[in-house]
């Protein structure tokens, strides 16, 4: 065996050479080096919540090189780019693109460059108005109404100067010659101060779509009538309805001019406030008249406000006051005490003692006999619902 290497070596070194420029020259030929352009999705790390990157790029793109066999197979899912945001702050900043690439691949270019300018804002919500905006018309002989919007605003989320720039939130409608009442989910877009379309790759939208329902009728007689709540039963006994509001407070419909002329309003159908000790806040539907129909049935909003119901209380043998009694004449008062009937909130009705006065002024009377209307004064709180007997007999004589 020593005898072989110590024999011939320089062919043999030079067998070997060749060998290894046989095999060099193989593998380049039937497997070259070649390069290849990909768009890598670009991920973001550790961003500090309350903060956002504005218009941050979604993907980068980035040449590498390989060998041929390496090359053919590789995708985008084989490769990771990662930008890390943890030292992020409120400003412009710049940030280096991370990029994990399997064994045997090298990278040759980022076009974009090896750092990103981003700039950093904090985050804020805005909520805006969808407005409606309709496409071509319905059919002939038809009429198309004022769309219902569910629900009628969106809330966007994102970097404040982008907020700023927001102007509206809108839905397209197609009409095309629609003969029926149209009922569709639209997506929502945003629109800036000059009416351009903003991007919401960089916004969150809740609810990216809306459900509008646009009332389409045959022209037909119409009318908008009030809407009136139909109330059922009484609060509890210490409440009383203050206030019922209605959204919306009318409705359009729909019949002969004959039967529309009959009608003045449209009732919803009943509300039970029976034992009610709170606001109530409630959808209810709406009762259609016979010979007549409604545009559209919307479920309206019933409001119906609670508010304590007063005390009412009567105060019998109170004491009448004689105010500006003539010096040096005598006065008799029939009857000399009166029946006082209060109203008031639970609370003050608790604190009425003293507070309430039956007052008789004799100002300018002269002897005789006269019937002098009585007044009652009493807190702003408190409200006076009768008095007996309203005038009082005076008889004014000189004393003796």
């Amino acid at each position: 065996m020593h005898e072989f290497f110590k024999k011939d070596w320089g062919y043999k070194i030079a067998a070997i050479f060749l060998a290894f420029l046989m095999w060099f020259y193989v593998t380049n030929m039937q497997n070259p080096a070649t390069e290849k352009m990909l768009k890598i999705p670009l991920t973001y790390l550790n961003l500090a919540e309350g903060l956002v990157a504005a218009d941050k790029p979604e993907t980068v793109d980035i040449r590498v090189k390989g060998t041929q066999s390496s090359i053919t197979t590789l995708n985008t899912q084989d490769i990771r780019a990662t930008v890390d945001l943890s030292q992020a702050e409120l400003g412009e900043k710049s940030f280096s693109i991370n990029l994990t690439l399997p064994n045997g691949i090298e990278l040759v270019q980022i076009n974009q460059g090896q750092n990103l300018l981003l700039q950093i804002d904090a985050v804020a919500m805005k909520q805006l108005e969808i407005e409606v905006k309709t496409e071509n018309t319905v059919a002939p002989g038809y009429s198309s109404y004022a769309p219902e919007i569910s629900p009628s605003r969106v809330v966007v989320r994102g970097a404040q100067k982008v907020l700023e720039s927001l102007d509206k939130a809108q839905i397209t409608i197609d009409l095309n010659l629609a003969t029926e009442n149209l009922v569709l989910n639209s997506p929502v877009i945003l629109l800036d101060n000059e009416g351009k379309n903003v991007s919401a790759g960089y916004l969150e939208i809740s609810p990216q779509t809306v459900q509008v329902t646009v009332p389409v009728i045959q022209n037909v007689p119409t009318k908008t009538v009030p809407i009136k709540v139909a109330l059922v039963g009484q609060p509890k006994t210490e409440w009383q309805v203050y206030r019922v509001a209605l959204e919306p407070e009318t409705v359009k419909i729909t019949g002969s001019y004959e039967r529309l002329n009959n009608i003045d309003h449209v009732m919803t159908q009943p509300v039970d406030i029976s034992g009610l000790q709170q606001d109530l806040i409630i959808q209810v539907g709406l009762i259609s008249p016979e010979g007549v129909s409604m545009v559209y049935e919307p479920a309206v909003k019933v409001i119906v406000q609670l508010q304590e119901a007063p005390v009412t209380k009567t105060f019998e043998d109170i004491e009448i006051e004689v105010l500006n009694q003539p010096a040096d004449f005598e006065v008799k008062l029939k009857p000399e005490k009166v029946k006082l009937t209060i109203q008031g909130s639970q609370e003050d009705m608790k604190d009425i003692d003293g507070k309430i006065r039956a007052v008789l002024d004799l100002k300018d009377k002269q002897a005789g006999t006269h019937q002098i209307e009585l007044k009652v004064e009493a807190p702003a709180e408190y409200h006076v619902t009768k008095v007996e007997p309203v005038k009082v007999e005076v008889v004014i004589s000189k004393k003796t």
